[in-house]
């Protein structure tokens, strides 16, 4: 009697776990979106921070809470528990089509009125003259330009976009050096920078290259630029504040994790204090030592894919209208990380500056 009412209970405690995560069967691989991966990793990471998040595969929902990772199988009426800490490597495979695809839909932006008295300097490099491509550096760019103009009000004759050949030093370092001062008000004006393409550390580790278009590998310091460079022409120009978003990587690596100078040394960013001003802001796509990867699926490099879907309003977290540095960072940290497991990478994007700040007005 009492092994058939303990029986009872199990299949009673089973079936009401099984009910809770039946009713949360709509959140598949959140991202704020209606979006299927077609290979989704997990390993290696505890999700104590996304409680109540449930990943889908062909029935099987595997279900996150402080830690731990519950398997359900709808089939079979069955939970289970997968693992106690999320440290296994298991990979599920589903089926995307391009109906169902998160994509990109600057459109639903409402127009803000372009009188914000602010500046972007915008830079894609996909096609190097010497070195591997930069995966989707240019679709990058010229969307991100789409989204300066419909999120961040920046009239359009304040966009500066340089893209392929048009993103060589001597363009880069004239858009920064003459350009950028006729545009700026001291005191006034805001100055956003965006940059998609390659990026390496100098050979001693200590300061941060841009590859522009033409760079030379036995060249790096005469053909690269260094940001200290491009944060001194800036600076001289006396902004209100300045905002640099960086999808590039210093590892060593192209988005598609091929070595980026064949036959190079290693090199490790040795000091990763590079000091910023106080004015500015810095957004970058991964860590020092990661790879900023790029994805086939969204056609664009993963940071600068989620930057302009949260500048969207995704990234609104507390749905005021308002989107702050915060938010923004908490709404890539969690959606680049889980697209960077689809191609079985770690990337986690990093916030140097206030995170109160307003990036996305109402």
């Amino acid at each position: 009697m009492i092994s058939h009412i303990k029986r009872y209970l199990i299949l009673a405690t089973m079936l009401l776990s099984l009910l809770a995560c039946q009713s949360m069967s709509n959140t598949v691989v959140g991202m704020g979106e209606k979006d299927w991966l077609r290979r989704t990793l997990i390993a290696d990471l505890v999700f104590a921070e996304a409680d109540q998040k449930v990943y889908r595969s062909d029935g099987m929902y595997y279900y996150f809470s402080k830690g731990q990772l519950l398997k359900v199988d709808h089939r079979l009426d069955t939970v289970s528990m997968a693992s106690k800490t999320v440290t296994e490597s298991r990979l599920i495979d589903e089926q995307i089509s391009n109906n169902d695809r998160i994509q990109l839909n600057p459109n639903q932006i409402k127009n803000k009125a372009a009188n914000r008295d602010a500046v972007a300097i915008i830079i894609g490099v996909q096609g190097y003259k010497r070195l591997a491509t930069a995966d989707f550096a240019d679709q990058d760019a010229t969307k991100f330009a789409e989204y300066a103009h419909r999120a961040l009000g920046i009239q359009k004759e304040k966009i500066r976009l340089l893209t392929e050949s048009d993103a060589d030093q001597a363009a880069l370092l004239k858009t920064f050096r003459n350009w950028l001062p006729l545009n700026v008000n001291k005191g006034k004006t805001e100055v956003f920078v965006f940059y998609s393409g390659h990026g390496l550390p100098s050979v001693d580790g200590k300061s941060l290259y841009f590859l522009p278009h033409g760079v030379d590998q036995d060249l790096l310091d005469e053909t690269a630029i260094d940001q200290k460079k491009i944060i001194t022409a800036i600076q001289s120009t006396q902004p209100k504040s300045v905002t640099m978003f960086i999808d590039s990587c210093y590892s060593g690596q192209s988005k598609n994790g091929a070595q980026l100078l064949a036959g190079a040394k290693p090199v490790t960013l040795k000091n990763t204090d590079i000091g910023y001003p106080p004015e500015f802001t810095i957004f970058t796509a991964s860590a020092a030592d990661q790879i900023s990867s790029a994805s086939n699926d969204l056609q664009h490099g993963i940071f600068s894919f989620y930057l302009m879907k949260g500048m969207e309003g995704a990234a609104d977290i507390n749905k005021d209208g308002n989107i702050t540095f915060g938010e923004m960072q908490q709404y890539l940290s969690e959606n680049v990380q889980r697209q960077a497991l689809a191609a079985n990478r770690v990337q986690v994007p990093q916030l140097i500056g206030d995170a109160n700040r307003v990036l996305v007005g109402k």
